[in-house]
């Protein structure tokens, strides 16, 4: 299956919420998982709720955990839109011991190659509810972001998401967050989902660490919330790909003159 039939897979024209599928990973060619798939076990999605349009679900875990929690809500007619943003690392291993990324994305883009066929063969409706993938280890990374390193720390933006009017004009009612061993979203992911309850749509908090149905929570306002200058601002902060999304390596630092 080549990048582009991949995409098509995950962003099928005709469905309702193909358009916000990011397509930076499948602009990378990666070589195929150096070891056949051992996943972890299916997860468990008895908590989920009937995907009869009225619930949207933000699965935000980290690594391939969250394609595997896509897949297992796809099976029972939830459509995965992965919105994982950060390029991979192309570049050879690291002489100190480190992983060439800061974020290690290329888990997840096997695991979206390797759950390609199957996807394709549930034929979902194109109106099937949305699942929105995200990696929980976007803002920050694992070890130290030393010269040489690939910097593809990335967040989410409200932009990144449907707007609540759309949400609701497809008969969105209530947004899950799944996430593990905490009850507060993260603060990037608290500007979507703060506006979404400000207009009305009711949200839960589903822990993969806790047994048991989805939990009401409130949203509270993230620092900067509709602060005009927050994108731009959490933008300088971060390096983008040439190829989109974020991605650059880290510069040796400049030595100073005498």
């Amino acid at each position: 299956m080549t990048k582009y039939e991949l995409f098509d897979v995950w962003a099928p024209a005709g469905a309702i919420w193909s358009p916000w599928v990011k397509p930076v990973l499948f602009a990378h060619v990666v070589a195929p998982r150096p070891a056949p798939l051992i996943g972890p076990p299916v997860p468990d999605v008895a908590w989920a709720p009937r995907a009869d349009g009225r619930t949207a679900i933000v699965v935000d875990l980290p690594d391939e955990a969250g394609v595997h929690m896509g897949m297992a809500l796809a099976r029972i007619g939830y459509r995965p839109i992965p919105l994982y943003n950060a390029a991979p690392a192309t570049g050879p291993e690291l002489s100190f011991g480190l992983p060439p990324a800061l974020v290690e994305v290329r888990p997840i883009l096997w695991a979206l190659r390797e759950f390609g066929p199957e996807l394709a063969s549930l034929k979902l409706p194109a109106g099937a509810p949305p699942v929105f993938l995200l990696d929980a280890n976007r803002r920050t990374g694992r070890g130290p972001a030393l010269p040489g390193r690939f910097d593809n720390r990335s967040v989410s933006f409200p932009t990144d998401f449907p707007g609540a009017n759309v949400l609701q004009h497809r008969d969105v009612c209530e947004v899950v967050i799944v996430q593990s061993q905490t009850s507060a979203p993260e603060s990037d992911l608290a500007h979507t989902l703060r506006r979404w309850q400000d207009a009305g749509i009711a949200i839960r908090i589903k822990r993969t660490d806790i047994a048991g149905p989805p939990a009401p929570s409130h949203v509270a306002a993230p620092r900067w919330y509709r602060w005009i200058g927050y994108r731009l601002g959490v933008l300088l902060r971060l390096r983008r790909s040439p190829l989109g999304g974020f991605g650059g390596t880290l510069p040796e630092p400049s030595g100073s003159g005498g």
